[in-house]
């Protein structure tokens, strides 16, 4: 699966076990893409979705999850 799809399955997913799940694999499937992206040079709109869904999974951990946000931890 494209890691656009299970990024955007990320916001339907009211399973909060399933969501742990998604996110993981959705972050793996991202982090797969930006490896191979690495290696072009014509594909400057597909980087910056990475970004912004990487944004926004980080959101999701934070407020649906329940995670700790790692900008608020005091050094």
């Amino acid at each position: 699966m494209k890691w656009q799809q299970l990024y955007e399955s990320c916001d339907f997913e009211r399973n909060l076990e399933r969501l742990n799940k998604l996110v993981f694999e959705t972050e793996d499937a991202m982090y797969l893409r930006s490896r191979e992206l690495s290696k072009e040079s014509h594909i400057a709109n597909e980087v910056q979705a990475l970004r912004e869904a990487s944004n926004r999974l980080a959101e999701i951990k934070i407020k649906k999850l329940g995670w700790t946000d790692p900008r608020r931890l005091d050094a």
